[in-house]
């Protein structure tokens, strides 16, 4: 069975966001696509657990999220895979994606350029979560 470039991306997106996690001491679970919002199951090194919902991408396109409520314990990390060079990752909460999210809706409403069933944001509104790894629990 042939599988599609995304599939590929998107588990390679995942295994890396996981690998980086158990690097900096976190415990890391795979959610293998039973949960359907939910990539990654984390327990922090002091025993906080959170979920992470991983993007990836290869190209730097429009990113797709879905409507849904800001949880407290809710992570994005974004990932960049360039075909030649390393992952880049951009972590922010899920407050300032949806937040993202709604801000980017309102303004191509105005212009009569909105789908909602097309919900997200332009690939550059990652940029300054760069690196942020730190805003994830201790």
């Amino acid at each position: 069975m042939k599988r599609g470039k995304k599939y590929f991306t998107q588990w390679a997106s995942q295994f890396y966001v996981a690998a980086e996690l158990v690097r900096r001491g976190y415990l890391v679970s795979l959610s293998f696509g039973n949960a359907p919002v939910v990539d990654l199951l984390v327990q922090s090194p002091k025993g906080i657990l959170f979920t992470i919902d991983v993007k990836g991408q290869t190209t730097k396109n429009f990113w797709l999220i879905q409507r849904r409520e800001a949880a407290p314990n809710h992570y994005f990390v974004f990932v960049y895979l360039p075909k030649n060079g390393t992952p880049e990752y951009f972590i922010a909460s899920s407050n300032e994606v949806m937040n993202d999210r709604e801000e980017y809706r309102k303004r191509k409403e105005t212009k009569g350029k909105y789908r909602d069933d097309f919900g997200g944001f332009n690939w550059a509104t990652v940029l300054k979560y760069k690196d942020r790894w730190n805003i994830l629990p201790e």
